[in-house]
Parts: structure tokens; sequence; C-alpha cells
């Protein structure tokens, strides 16, 4: 999973509240609506406080110098985007087309020349983590499965005596699939569910139609504002993918 991470000063004739407010109002409902079609899984704005510009004042003495803050910071998680050869000339049209509308609205409000941005690899060195995890009799075919479905990609595998597969869903969030054994015996799951927020359920279901995995519901809207598609793994396990409408 790639991150990327963008420095973002505002246009001279704004303020910072002008600035923020616009971003977070108006083009942020741009980018969540793009979001599937980019691949963008996870999408922060970090916003400059103005309360603090005294902290960046004893940060300019405590290192002799630091330029003017920038007035936010926007975090984007992405994966590429696999479409199939079917479909591959339509998805990077869309995509192109959808990150030509973001750039020409990014032109209402940020200093682009002015704005840095980075593809970044996370490192976290304090950091409190979750595990799903999933005790199986098909370990490979339990990865493959989740890895085809949902782009996650491997944070490490292991065969120290045991095998098993961690695997990255987000920043704090992990998958572990341990192949059964004597501590982790593999068992029949029922009433357990997992359910992932993704940006495109529809896309799910093509990929999951193309695996031949088992969906035990189709993607369907819901009266409390989600579009839900329901899939069994190979181990029996529920997954659930939705997205908000």
């Amino acid at each position: 999973m790639n991150k990327l991470v963008y420095s973002l000063r505002r246009l001279p004739h704004l303020s910072r509240g002008e600035f923020q407010r616009y971003w977070r109002e108006v083009h942020a409902p741009l980018v969540h609506e793009r979001a599937a079609v980019l691949g963008i899984v996870r999408y922060v704005q970090c916003h400059t406080r103005d309360d603090l510009d005294a902290t960046h004042d004893a940060y300019r003495a405590r290192n002799g110098g630091a330029p003017e803050p920038f007035d936010g910071f926007a975090e984007l998680w992405f994966t590429p985007r696999r479409p199939s050869a079917s479909t591959d000339t339509a998805l990077r049209e869309a995509a192109e087309r959808a990150s030509a509308e973001l750039l020409a609205d990014e032109r209402n409000f940020i200093d682009l020349v002015n704005s840095p941005m980075s593809l970044t690899a996370e490192h976290p060195i304090v950091a409190r983590e979750r595990r799903v995890l999933v005790t199986t009799t098909d370990h490979d075919g339990t990865v493959a499965w989740h890895r085809a479905l949902f782009d996650w990609p491997v944070a490490r595998s292991w065969a120290d005596g045991s095998v098993g597969s961690l695997l990255i869903i987000d920043e704090a969030t992990r998958i572990e699939i341990l192949q059964d054994s004597v501590e982790f015996p593999a068992s029949p799951v029922s009433g357990t569910a997992v359910v992932i927020e993704v940006p495109s359920v529809d896309e799910i279901h093509r990929r999951a139609i193309d695996l031949g995995a088992t969906i035990t519901q189709p993607p369907q809207n819901t009266p409390w504002g989600h579009r839900n598609l329901m899939l069994t793994d190979p181990n029996g396990l529920t997954v659930v993918a939705f997205e908000l409408l």
C-alpha cells in the first residue's frame, strides 16, 4: 500500500480559515466521490491550528530558524488499480479524468508551486496494532483469497514451527492468517464476520466473480446508508464489504 503526503500552502488571497473551510467542505467531497476509481482507501486532512502559532515561534527559536508553517497536510493511502484486460482502457481514462478534476479544484485554493508532495513508506515506531486472527487448514489459499480481493500487501510471513502471514489492512489494522496447530486449531466459524469498508463494493464484487468466490449476498443498498456485499472465505468466515452511500 502506498502513502502520499501532501504539504499544503494556501493561495495568498485566502485566510487560513477560508482555505481550510474550502478544503474540508468543497474539496473533500470531490476526493470521496473519486476515491474508488483512483484506488484511495483512506484520506485524512490535517489542519494547522491558528492557536499554535506561538508554538511554531518556539520551534523556530529551537531550530535556529524555520520556514513559515504549512496550512495543512493531506495523507492519502492507496493501492494500485488492477483492471482486467477488458476494462483497462476505461479505468485508465476514468482515473485520468478524476485526477484532472481534482487538480482543477486544487488550483482554487492551493498554492501548488509551494506545496510539495512525497510518496512514502510508513515505519511505525510507537503504535498500537489491531489484528483479526484467522486459523485455517489452507494457509496459502486463504492468503491468496484475501489478497486477490482486497489488495492487502503482506507485512511479513513466518515458518518457525508454524506457518503464518500478516496482511496489512490499514496503518493500524492487520489480518493474521495462521495454519492450524495445537495452539490455534481451525474450527468452524459461526456467528462471526469480518466487516471491511472499501472504496467500491461493486469493484470487489467484480473481483469475487472473476475468482469464483462464494457470494452469499450480492451488492445491495441498506436503509442505514451502506452498500453491502457479503462473501464467504475458504474457511467459512463471513466477510462483509461495505461502502458509505
